[in-house]
């Protein structure tokens, strides 16, 4: 679950290559973070860690690396169909490698030469679900997936002017260190509350600072004045049309008001997106993982306005929302609509947290070109232009 990026994670497996497994298997039932040996065996053993977690290892010899990675890395969806393949051409396989109906073996030292001796393509472990990869790989269709080396900006984070943690000044600079092109502040509305959100007065006082900041940066990096504004309960957004006019990005995103009944919420969040001041839609449902439901939204009717307004939704980086979640996030990438992966970071070091959501975006199979954040800076203003900007 952990190499495929899956949302939550139960357990861990751990793998591993040795010629002699013995004494690797006795340092890890042994280690001083161990609280219970569950199981042990030459091949496998299981523990449970004095922090609560399960932990398994598994090792093979670095000749059965490959199968072994494939096997554990899973799932059991994706596995069935792959062995379901083998045994089209009278082979069985397990974490061991292949068996011939002969009883000779083939071994795998590499996940490539599991998959190729199925006439596969490798996949990434994000795409095994089970979700129509063997047959792509099969067709050699796989995507190019977005990766985090495609990041060029980071359009959703707050600073001391709102709820962050750090100064608007330090979280540019910690944007540069990152290599960002393009980074947009967008504090909260006043509306939110217990924020320290903006009004009007105050956002003409923050666009000071950003300008200046952008006159001794210069072309290093576009800085974008947003906002996240509140969509109120009643539907209404915190700012009206001429402030959110004056916004180079408005992000629109539910604090509030999650539990309203579907019809409700989902009138609320469609009012958000005719906006057509507001360009993202940030954090969707509103979930906070791992107890924290989302909205219960209409979602087809959520993605077609979305896809009629030209608007684009966040896939949230931060590991508490990852929202959109992947199933909702591939099925707006295949009806055409817009993407951006943002952090929501509060300091400079949730800035990293982006992974995070590049990973949901690959889980989604989402190619770079469907997201902004790959942009040039020259395309994403061009693009915020174009929706009156």
């Amino acid at each position: 679950s952990l190499r495929r990026w899956k949302t939550t994670v139960g357990d861990l497996d751990l793998v591993a290559a040795a010629a002699d497994p013995a004494p690797v298997m006795e340092a890890f039932t042994t280690h001083p973070d161990v609280r219970a040996v569950l199981g042990s065996g030459p091949n496998k053993s299981s523990v449970e860690l004095k922090s609560g977690v399960n932990v398994q290892l598994w090792i093979q010899p670095p000749q059965r690396w490959g199968s072994l990675l494939q096997f554990v890395t899973g799932s059991k969806d994706h596995n069935v169909r792959v062995r379901e393949l083998a045994q089209k051409k009278g082979l069985s396989l397990s974490e061991r490698g292949f068996l011939r109906a002969d009883g000779s073996e083939i071994e795998c030292a590499t996940e490539e030469e599991v998959y190729a001796a199925l006439g596969l393509e490798w996949m990434p472990p994000e795409l095994r679900e089970d979700r129509g990869e063997v047959a792509a790989a099969r067709a050699k269709k796989l995507p190019k997936l977005i990766d985090t080396a495609d990041r060029k900006s980071d359009l959703h984070t707050h600073t001391t002017w709102s709820d962050g943690g750090a100064s608007l000044e330090t979280m540019v600079a910690a944007a540069l260190e990152r290599g960002l092109r393009a980074y947009a502040i967008t504090d909260h509305s006043a509306g939110l509350g217990v924020t320290n959100g903006l009004d009007p007065q105050r956002l003409r006082e923050q666009r000071k600072e950003i300008d200046a900041l952008q006159a001794r940066y210069g072309d290093t990096i576009l800085l974008l004045q947003g906002s996240e504004v509140e969509i109120h309960s009643d539907g209404r957004l915190e700012f009206d049309d001429a402030v959110l006019a004056s916004l180079d990005l408005a992000i629109a995103s539910l604090h509030s008001g999650l539990r309203q009944p579907r019809e409700q919420v989902t009138a609320r969040l469609i009012g958000a997106i005719r906006n057509p001041h507001i360009d993202i839609i940030g954090h969707l449902s509103g979930r906070l993982l791992p107890n924290r439901e989302g909205a219960d939204l209409d979602m087809e009717a959520v993605l077609q306005a979305a896809l009629e307004s030209g608007i684009c939704l966040e896939i949230n980086a931060s590991p508490y929302r990852l929202d959109l979640d992947e199933t909702y996030a591939r099925r707006a990438a295949e009806m055409g609509i817009l993407l951006s992966i943002n952090t929501d970071a509060h300091r400079p070091g949730e800035l990293d947290l982006a992974e995070y959501g590049y990973a949901v975006a690959r889980r989604a199979w989402i190619r770079p070109e469907q997201v902004i954040n790959t942009w040039e800076p020259e395309r994403l203003r061009d693009w915020l232009r174009s929706r009156g900007k």
